[in-house]
């Protein structure tokens, strides 16, 4: 369907006008009225009237003449010298500084969908009396290696074990489903039937059937359109036509993986080389019996496992409480956060105090280093944020363990970044106006260093607004004033105001 020729053309003129109008907010002000006077004037209007009443060609010439003015006003915005200054205050300006760091902050909430993950942890764990939940893990003493079990060594533990009231064997994948004829691959888990009740949460259904399966709220909401009427409906998972049972509750999840869909199907054993005996572990969760702690429990399994020739040589039983294993990576980088912050506020602090000794005015002296406080924490806390949400720094993985993505490369990006942040704040701040916050420029080089002993030689830059300079000493003479601020500006100390004449700089 065609617009009528008439919208056409005003839609046409609008947008002529709408540029041109964002062509004129570009220009700097000392050159706007003349820049205004070329390109908005009787020929604009005679080009727009000629566009807008259908006159021929017109409209190619307002489209050039508009393309001509933005042009012309990112040269004068761009390549003049009011232009280039006004970009240069812009750069400098304290205000943009600290927006781009809660830009950072903000960017890093949107992608991690409003930091999700700590929000989960935050919320704690959905389960009951979640300090008797453990999980079972074995492995030889080094790298921290967390293995399953098989099947056997599982059955043995329910039927034999004193200090577990229950446990329950799980093992995920990556499962195929399909919805409405389209296929999605999606993660799966495949657990033993009291594994809902070994964490002490509401199940859908009392007992899970081969045949059914269950699905996340975060899956049932986003892929099923939290259609209620889905609920009972078949569906091809994995190849198989089962049943959807239920959805679990929202707040509901496990260690770390987002598992979509839950089945209790048996678990296929694969003929593996003995060499990779490991292949067909699964993980294991179990509850503890009341007043029984974790050590106790590890010792009986292993007792268990040598009683029934089921340990394997130099290998070591776990039982780790699952809040520690969920809340170990976000204490780890919570500490971090902690640690960065509190050195920074402690170096705060400590010139803040200097600068008051020496003689500089409290109030000025705290906005100075606030500020620097400040535009360091956001792009540290963007930082690990950033890399606790949007990394695998928070995934375990089967048994509980660290994930090992990104390994050390993602530990040295970390604190290099870290690193950074820090180096660019220090080196930033002593070029920042301690009126303003402006940074300083316009370099005068005072001086050859080098060429005689005792010359003085360095290079002072000053503030744009005239508060003060900041010396730099290339040469041992001179040395004692250099990274000094020296104030232009002089006032009346109020507290000497008794002894009338007495003038003091402004540090």
């Amino acid at each position: 369907m065609r617009l009528p020729q008439r919208i056409v053309q005003w839609i046409f003129s609008f947008s002529c006008r709408c540029a041109l109008r964002v062509a004129a907010r570009l220009v700097p002000g000392e050159l706007r009225d003349e820049w205004q006077a070329d390109w908005s004037g009787p020929f604009w209007r005679w080009t727009l009237q000629a566009a807008e009443s259908g006159t021929p060609d017109a409209r190619w010439a307002l489209l050039t003449h508009t393309r001509d003015a933005v042009r012309a006003a990112a040269l004068a915005r761009f390549h003049s010298d009011p232009g280039v200054e006004q970009l240069r205050d812009w750069c400098g300006n304290p205000k943009l500084c600290l927006a781009l760091g809660a830009l950072f902050v903000l960017s890093v909430g949107i992608a991690s969908h409003g930091f999700a993950v700590t929000r989960q942890l935050v919320s704690g764990l959905s389960y009951r009396d979640p300090r008797s939940v453990v999980v079972l893990a074995q492995g030889p003493p080094v790298f921290g290696i967390r293995l399953g079990f098989s099947d056997a060594e599982t059955n043995v533990f329910r039927e034999k074990s004193k200090t577990l009231a229950s446990i329950a064997a799980y093992s995920w994948h990556t499962t195929s489903v399909f919805i409405d004829g389209h296929k999605r691959l999606v993660p799966s888990a495949n657990v033993e039937a009291p594994f809902f009740e070994v964490l002490g949460v509401r199940s859908p259904v009392e007992h899970l059937a081969d045949n059914e399966f269950l699905v996340s709220d975060e899956f049932w909401r986003n892929q099923l359109r939290g259609d209620p009427n889905r609920v009972g409906q078949m569906l091809l998972v994995n190849g198989k036509p089962l049943r959807l049972a239920g959805v679990l509750p929202a707040d509901f999840s496990f260690l770390s993986t987002p598992i979509s869909i839950w089945t209790s199907q048996p678990e296929p054993t694969f003929l593996v080389p003995p060499r990779r005996w490991w292949v067909n572990l699964r993980g294991a969760v179990a509850r503890l019996n009341p007043g029984v702690t974790p050590d106790a429990a590890r010792k009986e399994l292993h007792d268990i496992q040598a009683h029934y020739s089921l340990a394997r040589r130099n290998f070591q039983m776990q039982a780790t409480p699952i809040e520690d294993l969920v809340y170990r990576s976000l204490r780890s980088y919570a500490a971090d956060l902690a640690i960065l912050l509190g050195a920074l506020f402690a170096w705060t602090v400590l010139r803040f105090a200097l600068d008051v000794r020496g003689g500089a005015p409290a109030k000025r002296s705290a906005r100075y280093w606030g500020f620097f406080a400040l535009k360091t924490a956001l792009p540290l806390s963007a930082l690990v944020f950033g890399i606790f949400e949007l990394t695998s720094a928070h995934e375990l993985g089967l048994t509980g363990g660290a994930s090992v993505r990104g390994g050390p490369l993602l530990v040295w990006s970390y604190f290099a970044c870290a690193f950074i942040v820090f180096l660019w704040a220090f080196r930033d701040q002593p070029r920042r106006c301690r009126v303003c916050l402006q940074r300083m420029r316009q370099p005068m080089r005072i001086g050859v260093p080098g060429q005689m002993l005792l010359e003085a030689a360095g290079q002072e830059v000053m503030c744009p607004h005239g508060h003060g300079s900041v010396y730099t000493s290339a040469s041992v003479l001179g040395s004692d004033m250099s990274n000094r601020w020296m104030g232009f500006d002089l006032e009346i100390d109020p507290v000497e105001a008794k002894e009338p004449g007495r003038i003091l700089p402004r540090i």
